[in-house]
């Protein structure tokens, strides 16, 4: 396979296609490509439902949180520098070995995994399971997490004393990629309030899977983003949070 393949959706300048984008790829599923029109480099990637994934990248909080390549190239570089390709829509099951195809054969240099991956029914195996029980986090740092959770102030040597154990600890017990994956889908099972973002005056739609994003999207506090909901109100005068049951 070559470059030159033919994807069913082209829109040659992402920012402007944005809001067309969103639309007409609601709850669909497959499999997408970013295309640098620079310096011709891509992505791949998938999803279950295309608007909702491919709105995540439309987030610049989003992008500098969970900092890729193709992150770093889409802040670098601007949207309207990108064109966003649909290659082809499938099945939910098939999602997993089109990807594949796709990695194989078009081996895109901002993709870090070259394996397509689903957090769907994820489990860890038992090799992973055992090294996991054996990483003990010292007492030193049980009392400094603790004196954070019930003191009303903490001290900057407190606090300095904390960060320098953790990053001891990260730097000592490094974190899989399997490891990342897993605690990302227990936050979102944890927090599994996917909501609906309507732009009043655009009519533009974005959807996210917890309220902690779609709160970060915004620049604003978790709790507001459940408060917006629960009241029907407005925020930034703006956009209507909606809960997606």
């Amino acid at each position: 396979m070559n470059n030159n393949l033919t994807p069913i959706k082209h829109y040659d300048n992402a920012l402007i296609n944005k809001s067309k984008i969103l639309l007409e790829n609601k709850d669909k599923s497959g499999i997408y490509r970013w295309i640098n029109k620079l310096n011709n480099n891509t992505y791949i990637g998938s999803g279950l439902n295309l608007s909702k994934r491919v709105g995540e990248y439309y987030s610049k909080s989003e992008l500098t949180r969970n900092y890729r390549p193709i992150h770093a190239a889409l802040l670098k570089y601007g949207y309207e520098n990108f064109i966003l390709e649909i290659l082809e829509y499938c099945e939910a099951d098939k999602l997993i070995v089109r990807e594949q195809y796709y990695l194989d054969n078009l081996k895109p240099e901002y993709n870090i995994l070259k394996y397509a991956y689903s957090m769907l029914g994820y489990k860890h195996s038992p090799e992973n399971i055992a090294k996991f029980k054996l990483k003990k986090i010292s007492q030193e740092h049980k009392d400094l997490l603790s004196s954070i959770h019930t003191a009303k102030e903490v001290s900057k040597e407190t606090r300095n004393k904390l960060s320098l154990a953790t990053t001891n600890f990260r730097k000592n017990n490094p974190l899989s990629a399997e490891s990342l994956i897993n605690i990302t889908m227990k936050t979102t099972q944890r927090e599994g309030v996917s909501v609906k973002l309507v732009n009043t005056q655009t009519n533009e739609i974005l959807e996210f899977d917890t309220l902690t994003k779609t709160a970060e999207y915004l620049g604003i506090k978790r709790q507001a983003v459940r408060n917006a909901i629960n009241r029907k109100s407005l925020v930034k005068n703006l956009y209507r949070i909606l809960e997606i049951k």
